[in-house]
């Protein structure tokens, strides 16, 4: 990866970090200066950068997966956008839609995004809870469940997002024309959103493949900048992805025993049972982006 897209990585998250609670009038008057930081390689090939902020109590966490909507297969355009949603859905241990509930339940935030190049998920909490966090990203990461149900129901949450961005809005499809029209060859030329057709002849094998190509710890960075220390960051690195293979098996059999992908198991403190909002109701992703 180039040194100027490592400074860009690095840069958007410690602004993210730092907007948490700068004012604005303390940003306007903020001065750069050298961004110092971190780089190492685990074994199974996952990148990661981090950069010590204390100018807050907190801690953003991205995880920057290298694949994009250029790389969508030849007649299943949407796809990447299309994980971008899944990977709100449940894990081996972790209940659909339960990364809102670690972190706005917390003070905290996340979301997602999908551009040409990467998907990018992103999250925002106290610094004291990194540790559950980084485990979350993990989860995700080693253990998503790659099954019709979320399949099924996010498929239909994109396609609607085709009809609400693009066929309702005026001149919704001219800016998806553009897309197509600016390139003839390039992959570039296929919108992310996907169409519906596309998206209607996509199967659960088509998803399968297309997670274990790509969502992989050899494919991903993991960016961390915050109030951290940076021994006990690597330590948890360590012990929540070292053991993540290079080619996850993600449509493996799975249990619900509380132990994770081979014996990781959930931070001191951690219950699952915080995946249910406080309500008794789940509720929705509020973010534009997911």
């Amino acid at each position: 990866m180039p040194r100027s897209l490592v400074s860009f990585l690095l840069a958007g998250a410690v602004l993210a970090s730092l907007l948490v609670s700068a004012p604005a009038a303390a940003l306007a008057q903020a001065k750069s200066s050298r961004l110092e930081y971190r780089e190492r390689t685990l074994a199974n090939g996952m990148r990661v950068l981090s950069a010590v902020d204390r100018s807050s109590p907190t801690v953003c966490i991205n995880v920057w997966y290298h694949v994009g909507s250029k790389d969508d297969p030849d007649g299943r355009s949407g796809f990447a956008h299309l994980f971008e949603h899944m990977l709100f859905k449940g894990t081996r241990n972790m209940k659909d839609e339960q990364m809102d509930r670690l972190t706005e339940d917390v003070g905290g935030f996340n979301n997602a995004f999908t551009a040409d190049d990467v998907t990018v998920y992103y999250e925002v909490v106290p610094s004291n809870y990194l540790e559950t966090l980084l485990w979350a990203e993990a989860e995700r990461m080693s253990s998503l469940n790659v099954v019709d149900k979320n399949f099924l129901s996010e498929r239909d949450v994109v396609k609607e997002e085709y009809r609400q961005n693009y066929l309702a809005r005026p001149y919704g499809r001219l800016f998806l024309e553009i897309e197509k029209k600016s390139f003839t060859k390039h992959p570039y030329k296929r919108p992310g959103i996907g169409n519906i057709d596309e998206l209607n002849a996509a199967t659960i094998d088509d998803v399968k493949k297309f997670h274990s190509d790509y969502y992989r710890p050899d494919n991903a960075t993991l960016v961390v900048v915050g109030d951290f220390d940076p021994k006990q960051l690597d330590a948890w690195v360590d012990r929540f992805f070292a053991d993540v293979p290079e080619t996850v098996d993600s449509v493996a059999a799975r249990d619900h025993s509380g132990a994770g992908a081979n014996g990781r198991t959930a931070p001191h403190g951690y219950r699952a049972e915080r995946a249910v909002a406080r309500s008794g109701n789940d509720f929705p992703a509020s973010e534009t982006d997911r």
